[in-house]
């Protein structure tokens, strides 16, 4: 039997994740991942990532999920393509979409300054800027790479572009939009500091923007003219694939980046960010989730600090395969919530630096590894929990959270070493945040909502109320114990405690989006 698929690609800071979902049945077919790379800069406030080496990864994993999926349920024919990456990150490419220098990821902190002199131009500030500050950066900075480059684009813009030949500006925030009036403004004046380069052609996601290219096909292990479709940012394509559909409904990411979106009624999301301004961001949900807003926010790092303990914590093992790993998160998922005392400190940097033991509380000599994997997975927890707990003081609606990724517990993989994980580890988000904790069928929402966009450009779905009633479905769901009510206030309380004690840095969300 020939199965019809729609590839899904997500480019995150740390790993590339490529899902293949049944066309017509919505099912999860195969899901593979690979390592995105390493950051290659060391200089003051630089983050940058090779993309040769997503391509690389993109790939390999490509041909992984496919292999995988034809072993299971034999042909597959894919109907349509679609990317979602992290940002706003800088892609300096040349026409054929191949990089002329490395990526600006979204943690590089060298186009502050870039990025007021857009905003005094433009009026607008934050994630409404996109990739323009650090376009303005390169192209000053490293003016010969800039010289090779064709365009500046986004990571989910750049990797269409290889991909279809196409380059376009993919997002859904109108406010983001470059009007004829900005473009002139950007283009006449000598003072931006922007060209051409940096503003393509605007389209919305899931758009279609061509046929597969014949290189791209033979690298992915795909048969060329699939429809390529438009993608967006990692975070709006996790609200589509975590089917934020109503007001109450949140999202964590988890991710070495991890943060939460919860959607809301547009009085209400203006009531709370005024009231909190600064400490989250808020935007439109994608257009075809109808008038909702999306508040939320992103951290650096909580993600990381469970990749360095686990990596620290194996990095002596006699034997560092899956069983080791599974044993470490099982020992992990068998200890109360606490994690016996040790508290994991609250993140101030998007890089984790110093030893280990370093990133948390409490730490003595009777606390084993597994003590430490436990913490790193509650202090994800608790950094989004307090994230939002002024603004469900305030009223912000929370009343079911959608897991995504290994971080949060909502699918297993290699960090775990299991496809299987703890449901513990579940358990502990829907205790800390007090409300129904929900894991998809589809436990990677991100690349759910790029496998939407593909369905929906490709014509596989009619409506986005087909595409979600297809692919997003709820697996299980974890209530709140009111046995360990008191316990995980407890817990938020000392979290919020330790970050006044450490010097009082306010939590806030990074200026992320699209």
């Amino acid at each position: 039997m020939t199965r019809a698929a729609l590839l899904a690609i997500d480019l995150g800071t740390s790993a590339v994740k490529v899902l293949l979902v049944d066309a017509e049945q919505g099912t999860p077919l195969a899901i593979a991942r690979r390592s995105s790379g390493a950051e290659r800069s060391t200089e003051p406030g630089a983050a940058e990532q090779d993309p040769a080496a997503w391509w690389r990864a993109i790939t390999a994993a490509a041909r992984d999920a496919i292999s995988t999926a034809e072993g299971t349920f034999g042909t597959i024919e894919v109907r349509g393509i679609s990317v979602c990456g992290h940002g706003p990150t800088l892609v300096p490419v040349r026409v054929d979409g191949t990089a002329v220098g490395d990526a600006l990821i979204w943690s590089d902190e060298r186009s502050v300054e870039d990025a007021s002199v857009l905003a005094r131009l433009l009026g607008r500030s934050g994630w409404l800027l996109g990739e323009l500050p650090k376009a303005r950066w390169f192209a000053r900075e490293r003016p010969a790479a800039a010289a090779e480059a064709a365009w500046f684009l986004s990571t989910w813009d750049a990797l269409a572009l290889r991909l279809s030949g196409t380059a376009v500006a993919s997002f859904w925030d109108p406010a983001r939009s470059l009007t004829p009036s900005d473009r002139g403004r950007l283009l006449g004046s000598s003072e931006a500091g922007i060209d051409a380069r940096a503003m393509p052609p605007e389209v919305q996601p899931g758009a279609n923007l061509g046929p597969l290219l014949a290189a791209a096909a033979t690298d992915l292990g795909v048969v060329a003219g699939v429809p390529v479709i438009a993608g967006s940012n990692d975070g709006l394509a996790a609200v589509l694939g975590a089917g934020l559909v109503r007001a109450g409904i949140a999202v964590d990411v988890g991710g070495s980046a991890g943060g939460v979106a919860v959607a809301a009624a547009p009085n209400e999301a203006a009531r709370i960010v005024a009231a909190l301004p600064g400490a989250l961001w808020s935007g439109p949900a994608p257009a075809p989730l109808g008038d909702i807003q999306v508040v939320g926010g992103a951290f650096g790092g909580t993600g990381r600090l469970l990749d360095l303990v686990v990596g620290e914590v194996l990095a002596e093992a006699p034997s560092v395969g899956n069983s080791a790993r599974s044993e470490l998160f099982a020992a992990a998922a068998a200890l109360p919530l606490g994690a016996d005392g040790i508290i994991a400190r609250p993140l101030v940097s998007t890089r984790l630096q110093g030893p280990m033991r370093d990133h948390f509380d409490g730490v003595a000599d009777a606390h084993r590894p597994e003590h430490l994997v436990r913490a790193a997975i509650e202090g994800g927890a608790l950094a989004v929990a307090a994230l939002l707990a002024p603004a469900r003081e305030r009223g912000l609606r929370v009343d079911t959270l959608r897991l995504s990724g290994p971080a949060t517990g909502a699918v297993g993989g290699p960090l775990s070493g299991s496809p299987l994980v703890p449901d513990a580890f579940p358990q502990l988000r829907a205790d800390l945040f007090a409300v129904p904790v929900e894991v998809l069928r589809i436990p990677e929402a991100a690349a759910a909502g790029a496998a939407i966009l593909a369905g929906i450009g490709s014509g596989t779905y009619a409506s986005i109320r087909e595409a979600l009633d297809a692919l997003v479905h709820v697996e299980r769901t974890y209530e709140p114990s009111p046995a360990r009510a008191e316990q995980a206030r407890g817990l938020l309380a000392q979290f919020e405690s330790l970050r006044r004690r450490e010097g009082g840095a306010e939590l806030r969300a990074d200026a992320r989006g699209e």
